[in-house]
């Protein structure tokens, strides 16, 4: 006969199954939390009014935008004013491809090609730089990028590129708002579960490494200038092909998508939600595409405002709204147990 467990085993074997399970449910945090977050879009577009929906295919555009200057702002603690360039460069790519007859999958694969391209061209350049000096660096090229779109005759100037096509997609049109909102999603989806599995994974983990110490990380052995050109080469892959989904979705560039105001936007959107927390930059470029719309677009002086925002973000609540939740929710638990 089988002896019983005493209760010592007996408890250890059952805070082994449970740290099994949590470990089971953390390796899999990468497909679900992404999937959730689909669902969630989903049941809010088809809530909304049809306004609105225009709206909100924009902000999940964005989302993948902020969430790439995360994994350099947060992840890796990378520097940098100029992230709006590659956006730009991947929305300008799709824009001057136009007349060509592809896939609009293929239009994003050239936009993020290009747009990694040039982010692996300018952290190589600022290999040898420090936070400050590399963030100065990539403000200027920002500006040198915004100001080529007025000094090249096929950039259009002020007036943009307009008439930028959708095409289908595995034979379906995505014209149709309802269309082009699953195509859309369905990629945002793709992009955060990989991202998500990223911040996951032992390379996310040395970026934090890296973030938190960088002479440490190094002395451990990490190649810390080669994680550096690597990750932030990935972030403008990323940017790239929310540019790209940008002019799809627009059907218009103009050198907005490269303008110093957007690149001061999107670190907002990073800074609103959280940006040491992976989702923080997500939930923050929702909530600012959200009061852009019903706040901003119809003020004088909304510069001033975003302005006023960012100091009171960085003064009041420097971890973001999920810092906030995470504060309160410490809080709600720390009284339970007291209690």
């Amino acid at each position: 006969m089988n002896k019983p467990l005493s209760t010592d085993t007996a408890v250890f074997k059952l805070e082994k199954l449970q740290s099994l399970k949590a470990e089971k449910i953390t390796a899999w945090k990468f497909i679900y939390e992404p999937l959730i977050f689909a669902v969630i879009m989903s049941v809010l577009y088809f809530v909304v009014p049809s306004n609105w929906q225009f709206v909100l295919t924009t902000g999940i555009i964005y989302t993948i935008f902020a969430a790439s200057l995360g994994m350099l702002f947060g992840w890796t603690g990378i520097f940098t004013f100029g992230h709006m360039a590659f956006f730009g460069a991947g929305a300008y790519t799709v824009a001057v491809l136009k007349e060509f007859e592809l896939s609009p999958l293929v239009f994003l694969l050239i936009a993020g090609a290009v747009a990694g391209i040039i982010a692996a061209i300018v952290s190589l350049f600022g290999l040898r730089l420090v936070k400050v000096e590399f963030a100065m660096m990539t403000l200027i090229i920002g500006v040198i990028a915004y100001q080529l779109t007025f000094r090249i005759d096929a950039l259009e100037g002020d007036n943009g590129i307009y008439g930028i096509p959708r095409g289908d997609v595995f034979g379906l049109n995505i014209n149709p708002g309802t269309n082009f909102w699953w195509y859309t999603l369905i990629l945002v989806t793709i992009i955060l579960i990989v991202m998500r599995r990223m911040s996951l994974s032992p390379f996310g983990e040395s970026l934090n490494a890296v973030r938190d110490d960088a002479i440490k990380a190094a002395a451990v052995g990490i190649p810390v200038k080669s994680m550096r050109l690597v990750i932030f080469t990935i972030a403008g892959i990323i940017a790239g092909i929310a540019g790209g989904l940008f002019a799809q979705h627009q059907g218009i560039v103009t050198p907005n998508t490269l303008s110093f105001l957007l690149g001061g936007q999107v670190i907002i959107m990073a800074l609103l939600g959280g940006m040491k927390r992976f989702w923080g930059p997500v939930i923050g470029a929702l909530i600012f595409v959200a009061l852009n719309f019903t706040v901003f677009s119809g003020a004088s002086n909304g510069n001033f405002i975003l302005g006023a925002i960012l100091l009171v973000i960085v003064l009041v609540f420097p971890n973001g709204v999920l810092g906030v939740v995470a504060w309160v929710k410490d809080k709600i638990f720390k009284k339970k147990e007291l209690s």
